[in-house]
């Protein structure tokens, strides 16, 4: 039986509650660290983790200002909960996942250069360092403002209506913000925009990264974005989550960790063997999911 514990990791001004589960076999395989979008919560990830305790040690945290976690949501604050997590885990190799916001994190702490994650998967997620216009940022952020301020009671639902395809997930988003006001929304998506997107056009990864999308996901520039960044970027590879909206690994949960375990499996022996012959040799990302 796989072990699930809940457990906390007090913060400057928060206190992060995360869940770890480790299969009940023991497992050479990588920690996966799975990171929810911005006003949801750990349990975005229920399917994945029913999927997948069996084979790999998993991590889900809610992030600060988000579930049961505590204080005020900020996008910096909240990378440095996740490195300072990531610095507990009793693990050699992490795969950081992340959703949306959690794949805004995950893009940062990799750029941080933490030598154990060894592989990300950004799902939903605008990429931090695409070249954009200098105003756009407080552009989206007075957008949504002005939209949160027309709108009244019905922002929440319009906001859910647009995150996910399938009813049951709509609801799900719902509930996670039945306490939460318009304006703690913006905020945290504010803090994401302007705190986050720093362009940086010559960066490039130093990581196998799995860029994944909704079919039909219309937030922003995530779509467009992503497939331009798997082509600029080698080690980034695209593809899209079929019949699925915003929240793809929810939309369609079936297609997306399918397409996630085949990136595993594709990257991960090639990186291991690597590091066998030199600690300083990355592994090439061969294979291309599409």
């Amino acid at each position: 039986m796989t072990h699930r514990s809940s457990n906390a990791l007090d913060r400057p001004g928060a206190t992060l509650r995360y869940w770890t589960s480790h299969p009940a076999v023991p497992t050479s395989g990588p920690t996966l660290v799975l990171l929810h979008g911005a006003t949801l919560d750990h349990h975005a990830w229920a399917p994945q983790v029913a999927a997948l305790q069996d084979r790999f040690p998993l991590v889900t945290p809610d992030l600060r200002g988000h579930g049961a976690s505590t204080g005020r949501f900020d996008y910096t604050a909240a990378v440095d909960d996740i490195e300072a997590l990531l610095q507990v885990l009793p693990a050699d190799r992490i795969v950081l996942v992340g959703h949306s916001l959690g794949g805004n994190i995950a893009q940062e702490l990799v750029r941080r250069g933490n030598p154990r994650i060894r592989a990300m998967v950004v799902a939903d997620a605008t990429c931090n360092t695409a070249a954009r216009h200098p105003m756009e940022a407080w552009m989206g952020v007075a957008a949504l403002h002005a939209q949160a301020a027309v709108e009244g009671a019905a922002f929440a639902q319009r906001a859910a209506q647009a995150t996910a395809i399938e009813p049951k997930v709509q609801r799900y988003a719902l509930d996670a913000n039945r306490h939460r006001s318009n304006q703690e929304t913006v905020g945290i998506l504010a803090s994401l925009l302007t705190d986050a997107l720093r362009p940086d056009p010559d960066y490039r990864l130093p990581v196998p990264t799995l860029l994944l999308c909704g079919e039909f996901d219309g937030i922003g520039d995530v779509a467009r974005g992503s497939r331009a960044w798997a082509r600029r970027d080698t080690l980034a590879h695209y593809a899209e989550i079929p019949g699925a909206g915003h929240t793809s690994n929810l939309d369609n949960p079936g297609a997306f960790t399918e397409v996630l375990e085949a990136f595993l499996r594709g990257v991960l022996p090639l990186e291991s063997r690597a590091r066998a012959v030199s600690p300083d040799v990355e592994a090439p990302a061969e294979r291309v999911y599409t």
